[in-house]
């Protein structure tokens, strides 16, 4: 796992940024967080060497252009990557999606609350885990 004070979050959403912010915010912890808006900024950034590796990722299945599942696949190609503990957070989750995910390594699913408190405890959890 790489460095779990490191936070990534590949969501192509303004807003959604901004809540993930607030409950980092929250957490009084030291974290730092990258942002990225889509996939390609993301492989991007980890395509270099001298890149830290992060600890969690947490993705939208919904990117622009190329969707969470396909951005997974492409980071986890990536030797700078390092296995860090993966999240789909994303508006919709479909059931039938899950198995699939979890076979290309997500460990879990967090639904968008829009609810930074709620969001700081499920962020919390990953992190007493």
């Amino acid at each position: 796992m790489g460095n779990k004070g490191l936070f990534v979050m590949i969501d192509g959403d303004i807003d959604d940024q901004e809540i993930f912010k607030m409950a980092i915010g929250d957490l009084n912890s030291p974290v730092e967080c990258l942002f990225f808006q889509d996939c390609e900024s993301a492989v991007a950034h980890f395509s270099h060497k001298s890149v830290t590796p992060p600890g969690y990722v947490f993705i939208d299945i919904c990117l622009p252009r190329i969707n969470g599942d396909e951005c997974l696949l492409q980071l986890k190609q990536l030797q700078e990557f390092d296995h860090p503990y993966i999240i789909i957070y994303s508006t919709s989750i479909p059931d039938q999606w899950k198995p699939r995910l979890e076979q290309i390594g997500v460990n879990r699913f967090i639904s968008k609350m829009g609810s930074v408190p709620a969001l700081v405890d499920e962020i919390k959890h990953l992190i007493d885990a």
